[in-house]
């Protein structure tokens, strides 16, 4: 792989590891995936497409890695080849936008997109138009899962890098509003990769996973 850090870890067939800041391998386990095998799946917000190559590993008969052109999905992309390359990969590549989608699939992976995005009920109940089945997996704001209402932070950075961030009620309620109906959802998973103290101390890197069908 190039020599530049990546944005996902990868496994390679060789033994070696794709370098990247976000290595869910620990994570993916934790996640309540429904059984994808034989089915046509599609990865939302792919980056260099780690979930997308987890569904072909889970069985998945075909599977549509799309991402949202830009200069950061551009240079995902070419990672991107390069693990598909050398893992022998089916997934087809899509460049295109969470709000258009096309065609028919039987479940729709999307992870950590909707805190980047400016109408995340929008999002989701554009996937519902054309998958049967959901899981979303999403940053959680820990602060505000200690109160009982559905709520959600906004501009929760305050740098302009996420629009809002869920509690795990609000990200329910976001699921269910869009017309989905929640079959499985998780605590809160931490993610223990990254090593800054925000991570270490619980204030960064919390999710909440929740499978659903339309």
């Amino acid at each position: 792989m190039t020599a530049e850090r990546g944005w996902h870890t990868i496994e390679l067939p060789d033994g070696s590891v794709a370098d990247g800041w976000w290595d869910f391998r620990p994570l993916s386990p934790k996640l309540p995936w429904p059984d994808v095998r034989g089915k046509r799946c599609l990865d939302i917000g792919t980056a260099d497409g780690f979930w997308a190559f987890e569904l072909e590993r889970r069985g998945a008969a075909e599977v549509v890695a799309l991402d949202r052109p830009s200069y950061f999905q551009s240079q995902c992309r070419a990672r991107f080849e390069e693990a598909h390359a050398k893992l022998g990969s089916q997934v087809r590549y899509e460049e295109g936008d969470v709000y258009e989608l096309e065609g028919e699939f039987d479940f729709t992976f999307i992870g950590y997109v909707l805190q980047v995005i400016t109408d995340p009920l929008g999002a989701l109940e554009s996937v519902r138009r054309v998958s049967k089945q959901l899981l979303v997996l999403d940053t959680v704001s820990v602060p505000l899962a200690f109160l009982p209402s559905p709520l959600a932070r906004i501009d929760a950075r305050r740098d302009g890098g996420e629009w809002f961030v869920f509690n795990p009620r609000g990200l329910r309620k976001a699921v269910e509003m869009a017309g989905w109906t929640v079959e499985a959802q998780t605590g809160i998973l931490a993610d223990k990769t990254r090593h800054d103290w925000k991570h270490r101390v619980g204030l960064r890197g919390r999710a909440c996973a929740i499978l659903a069908r339309a």
